[in-house]
Order: structure tokens, then sequence, then C-alpha cells
């Protein structure tokens, strides 16, 4: 039995085109406005609603309060032509975990793959936005570092900071080669730092290769980090004609969603006493927000206590708009 989706949207050309896209393999129901979503949720199985945030009268944001307490079962994303970081707070106090921006045909596919994701569970695997004869390779983790083929990535085996070293500095130099800016070099350093430093626990919830110094909101990692074989993590990067990619996966789906959110609001809120961001003193999840910045797309895929999964892209043509917020938990 097939699934059904509900879009949301005002403009009769976007809505059209989404509600195209979807019904190939979903019962899909378009509505202009609020009231006319209400009455689908009311009288239709609606599995996944996705509506814009800017709407006639009540707004997308006032649907997803009445679905999370009317219809618990649904579940939601937004879509917004604005830029998505004055809704982030919205967000982290709403939990909502998917906003997709609606600048260009290409966020059409974005659509098409977040729906999978969100209604089959099975999120992980960067290939989900690429094309069929996009290549994975896998099976030489344990190699040193390889060029990617021209139309896919391949994955490395990390286990000591020496290996992460070397390794980031010849993925960066390559990435650089094809059009990448230099700024990958933090996006490696922080997403591979993560899942070396910050990912790895022991069973009573203590990390195991750095110590906390709570009164100061810090974290110390320790020195000349050799990995327990458990503690082994994958770093996967490569490209095709319009996009270059990392895919960071460790073993321990440590990362909350819910961390994700606070951190960056942390960083994109104003205080309004001081005119600067309430995060700017934290000596964490500022790494997360500038990769965020860096990168014109990072994917967060959460299997909790199992794995997380981060995929950074960055357009080879240039900036492409405002940036997507795309949280995956199963």
């Amino acid at each position: 039995m097939k699934q059904s989706i509900l879009i949301v949207e005002d403009i009769h050309s976007i809505r059209e085109a989404i509600m195209d896209l979807l019904s190939a393999k979903f019962n899909v129901f378009g509505a202009e406005h609020f009231e006319e979503a209400v009455w689908y949720l009311s009288n239709e199985k609606i599995d996944l609603t996705i509506t814009d945030i800017r709407l006639p009268g009540k707004s997308g944001i006032d649907l997803v309060k009445l679905i999370q307490k009317e219809f618990p079962t649904v579940q939601y994303a937004l879509m917004t032509a604005y830029n998505i970081n004055e809704y982030i707070k919205y967000a982290k106090d709403l939990q909502i975990w998917n906003i997709i921006p609606k600048y260009s045909f290409l966020d059409i596919h974005l659509i098409e793959v977040m729906v999978e994701k969100l209604l089959s569970n099975d999120i992980f695997g960067i290939e989900k936005y690429f094309a069929k004869d996009f290549q994975v390779l896998d099976q030489n983790i344990n190699s040193e570092f390889e060029e990617a083929p021209n139309n896919g990535i391949v994955y490395k085996q990390i286990k000591s900071d020496q290996d992460r070293s070397i390794l980031c500095g010849k993925i960066s130099k390559n990435l650089i080669q094809l059009g990448a800016p230099k700024a990958i070099q933090q996006v490696l350093e922080e997403l591979t730092s993560n899942a070396m430093i910050r990912a790895p626990r022991t069973n009573e919830g203590e990390y195991k290769y750095q110590f906390e110094i709570p009164s100061h909101d810090m974290v110390v990692p320790l020195d000349n980090i050799q990995l327990m074989p458990d503690d082994y993590f994958l770093i996967g990067y490569g490209s095709t004609d319009s996009t270059i990619f990392i895919v960071v996966r460790d073993q321990f789906g440590s990362l909350r969603k819910e961390e994700i959110l606070h951190r960056l609001d942390r960083h994109i809120s104003i205080d309004e006493t001081t005119g600067f961001p309430k995060g700017l003193e934290d000596s964490h999840g500022r790494g997360l927000y500038i990769c965020r910045e860096i990168s014109d797309q990072l994917i967060f895929n959460i299997k909790p206590g199992v794995c997380t999964e981060t995929i950074a892209m960055i357009n080879r043509e240039g900036r492409t708009g405002f940036k997507s917020l795309s949280i995956y938990e199963v």
C-alpha cells in the first residue's frame, strides 16, 4: 500500500512540480493554505506533511504545532525560499529536523531524497543523492590514499591521530585540485576530530580520548591518540560533475540531534546584551557551525548507539543559495 504525502504550498507551480515528482511512488495530496491542509490531515491517512513556512494566513510553523498536538503519528518537514538560519531557533524549540530551501530546481531532488529517507528509515549512504551510476569504493579501506573515481566515493579507515593527519592532508589537497575551497581543510579537521575524539564513549557514557572541564564548557583531547579497533572510523571523499563531498562515519551514534540544533542556535542567535552570537565563547559547537557555513549542504544521519554519518557537500559551480537543515535519525 502506497504511503501518503501532503504538500502544503501556496505557489501552484511549485506545489504541482513536487506532487508530480512524488506521485509515481506515493499518494500525494496538495493544499494551498493551513485550513485546507487541516482538512486533508483530518480526512486522509497522511504519513508525511511537507509545508512551506510562509503561507497565506496561518504559517507552516503553526501547522507543525497542530500536527504535533492533533496528529502525532504524522511526520513533517518544512521548506522555504528564505534563509533557513532565521528558523533554527524554531527548529530547536519545536524539534523540526528537516528544512529544505527552494532556490532552484535541483532542490526538488533534495525533497525526493528527504521523503525516501523519512518514510523508509533507510537513511545512510551518500549515493542516495546521485544517479544510479555513482560508484562506492569501500573494499580497500585499509590501503593508502587513492583518488576517488570521477563519479563516486572512496572510503578509508582511520586508526590513529597520525593516520588522520596524513590522510586528511592528502584528501584536502586532492579536493582543492578538484575545485573545493581551501576551507575544506577545516571541514575535514572538524568532522574527523568529532569522529575520533567526541564520538567514542565507554559503556558509562564517558569520553575515551578526551576529558571535560565542565566549568568552562571545554573538552581537551589526549595527545597522539591510537584508537582501539572498536573505535576506528571511516572517511569517504570524492566528486561528481556538480559536487565535491566528504563523508565521515563512526561506530557510536553518540551525536544527539538535539545537540546539533542547540549548538547551531548558539552560534546563529545574537545575544542582545553583547550584539554577538550567544555561543561565541563556547569551546565546541563552533566547528559544527563553521562546517555548515563552508559546505553547501551538511547532512547528519544517526542511529543512536550504532553510527553517526555526516555528509558535507560543496557545489563545484559556486554557492547555490541558502542551506538546508538535514538531520535524520532511526
